[in-house]
């Protein structure tokens, strides 16, 4: 199994990754692990940034895995922020850190209906400003379901992945949504017809790892080390 040229299984898995990439694929990235090693995670789904690609980072928990941390300097192309900004997060925790000179575009939302139709409104205009997007060029991140799900909006955090999932497979992209719990959990369960696959996070020895579960057809991965 590959991911932009990290091998992380058999060729039959790799096969499989391909046609995800190729068609737009909805990843749920699971884990009991430091905020930390979700960020290594985004980093690399969301690719080098000397690749050609269109960054899209969805904010709802600036204590959780924080997306913003994977935004560099070096980033080939312009990336994109849309920030959840509630009564409890306000645009001031929620805005990028830095010296400024990383090349962002920012929009917030303050209520989920306005979440989800500023993420497709960006999407559609990633995609008029690169038309053509090529397959898996679009990486869409959302850094945490954890604000709706601990406040017992799950209808919310469904919506949210079901209507992300289809604008970005719409144009062959690549979304994944952070969500810091077991893999065995009930919450896993729940997201999992929603997604393509799921990404397990832990750490052995000291080393993150990831394990992928794709749901259809259903094959698991070996654990593989995250490298730096």
């Amino acid at each position: 199994m590959v991911v932009d040229g990290e091998v992380l299984g058999s060729a039959e898995f790799a096969a499989a990754l391909s046609r995800l990439k190729q068609c737009g694929s909805t990843l749920l990235v699971v884990g009991n692990v430091a905020p930390e090693v979700h960020q290594l995670a985004c980093r690399h789904l969301m690719g080098d940034p000397s690749m050609h690609r269109q960054r899209l980072y969805v904010t709802t928990d600036g204590s959780g895995t924080d997306a913003r941390s994977a935004i560099t300097d070096d980033t080939y192309h312009r990336d994109h922020v849309v920030d959840y900004v509630t009564q409890f997060r306000s645009a001031t925790d929620s805005q990028l850190g830095g010296s400024g000179s990383v090349n962002v575009s920012h929009t917030t939302a303050n209520t989920p209906a306005s979440l989800v139709a500023k993420i497709i409104g960006t999407i559609r205009s990633i995609e008029r400003a690169a038309e053509p997007l090529a397959a898996g060029e679009l990486r869409v991140c959302v850094d945490s379901l954890s604000t709706f799900v601990e406040s017992n909006e799950r209808d919310i955090s469904l919506r949210l992945v079901r209507y992300t999932g289809i604008a970005t497979r719409r144009r062959s992209g690549m979304v994944h949504v952070h969500l810091p719990i077991a893999r065995d959990s009930e919450l896993t369960r729940l997201f999992e017809p929603l997604v393509d696959a799921i990404v397990e996070l832990r750490v052995a020895k000291g080393t993150p790892q990831q394990r992928w579960h794709l749901i259809d057809p259903s094959m698991t991965s070996n654990w593989t080390d995250i490298n730096e």
